[in-house]
């Protein structure tokens, strides 16, 4: 009875959700729940001034269940779900959170060719950014190597629960000849083990010299709403595109 009873509860909250009511019906049923409230309210109080404790008992019932029910429609009604909230962190998440982590991880030392002067400029609409990420590898005496700037040029779309990666990366990598595999395969098997899923078919034409590898990966329901998952998805980010830009050092 209590799974009939909450799965009857969810539909309703879904039917709610659904409507799409005239602004005129919208302040009719504020009004009825208004007036419905307020006549609870001083029906109550006339019985406690009167002393009728029947009458009392009977306006604290309709607050009881009225209240909260009228402050669930209303809010159904009116709201929006949440779609304000829910643009306003996926900004956080293309402005702040996904250049923080980028930056944080080409900037660490362990074990990895060291990164300088990381600069990383975006340009977003909605929720698609487009980032350039420029970074500076300085030389190394000993093993002979010069200081090497290097530049990658990546598309982030974030649409609530699912991201769509595009990595802008020269065509003789991604495409290499049929007797030597791409540098890039053990970077986008690894993201593939991440829940990353690459379209076999690359972006042409966009930029001469280079295609697009596409990567589309699915996100939890609350994804936005859960900082732990924001955390984790930008902190990864970081980790693949670091890979990508290993992979073209050592192809120097």
């Amino acid at each position: 009875m209590a799974d009939e009873a909450l799965n009857n509860s969810a539909d309703l909250i879904r039917w709610l959700k659904m409507l799409a009511l005239p602004r005129w019906a919208k302040w009719i049923l504020a009004l009825v729940m208004v007036l419905t409230l307020g006549g609870a309210l001083a029906l109550g109080a006339w019985g406690a001034l009167t002393n009728h404790i029947d009458v009392v008992t009977a306006a604290v019932t309709i607050l009881t269940v009225g209240l909260p029910v009228g402050l669930i429609v209303v809010a159904l009604v009116f709201g929006d779900g949440g779609a304000y909230k829910l643009q306003a962190l996926t900004q956080l998440v293309l402005r702040k959170e996904v250049p923080d982590a980028l930056v944080a991880n080409l900037n660490a030392r362990s074990g990895y060719r060291s990164f300088e002067d990381c600069h990383i400029s975006f340009d977003i609409h909605g929720c698609i950014a487009d980032y350039v990420l420029s970074i500076r590898v300085p030389g190394d005496a000993i093993q002979g190597r010069q200081p090497v700037q290097r530049e990658l040029t990546f598309k982030l779309e974030l649409n609530v629960r699912k991201a769509n990666l595009v990595l802008w990366l020269p065509e003789a990598f991604v495409q290499p000849s049929q007797d030597k595999p791409s540098p890039y395969a053990s970077c986008f098997f690894g993201a593939e083990r991440e829940g990353y899923l690459r379209n076999a078919t690359p972006i042409a034409g966009s930029r001469e010299g280079y295609l697009g590898a596409v990567f589309i990966k699915q996100l939890s329901d609350d994804f936005l709403l859960n900082p732990a998952e924001r955390l984790y998805f930008a902190q990864d980010l970081a980790f693949f595109v670091r890979g990508v830009l290993s992979v073209e050092l050592q192809h120097d």
